[in-house]
């Protein structure tokens, strides 16, 4: 997803966060407040996804390659190419990485674009792809949130 207004606010309002709370010495508060601000964001970005998604249109698509990233670990982004609705030709790369290139060249998926936005698509039957990691983060940055907790109301 790409970087938006909301953000650039949580970006902006988190580091007021830090600098008042450790000017007021009480800097484990701030750190709780940040997460719960990205567990805000990101439950809106899920909810946007989910938006766009309920607004999709299904169609068959022909993977035409795959971008290949190497960071650490290569990761295969599906090229896929695809007609929309109204006949416009569209080609989009899929926006979450795999560590295996799961999709033969050349095969017909089926996917779900986004007509206001066609670029915007996801594989059918796999749309929890695109949230799996903001789930994952409050999961996971739930445990020292509820140490940082655990602290503040043991000390």
């Amino acid at each position: 997803m790409k970087i938006g207004l909301a953000d650039c606010i949580w970006a902006a309002a988190s580091l007021l966060t830090v600098g008042i709370t450790f000017h007021y010495n009480c800097l484990l508060y701030g750190l709780l407040g940040i997460y719960v601000m990205m567990v805000a964001l990101f439950l809106w970005h899920i909810s946007s996804v989910r938006k766009r998604q309920s607004r999709s249109v299904a169609v068959f698509a022909t993977i035409s390659d795959y971008h290949i990233a190497t960071e650490v670990v290569r990761h295969y982004y599906p090229i896929v190419k695809y007609e929309t609705e109204d006949g416009r030709p569209v080609s989009s790369v899929y926006s979450v990485a795999d560590n295996v290139q799961r999709y033969e060249i050349g095969s017909q998926e089926m996917i779900c674009y986004d007509p206001d936005d066609p670029i915007f698509f996801y594989f059918a039957n796999k749309e929890n792809d695109l949230v799996k990691d903001y789930y994952k983060f409050i999961i996971f940055g739930s445990v020292p949130a509820l140490l940082v907790l655990l602290m503040i109301i043991f000390r």
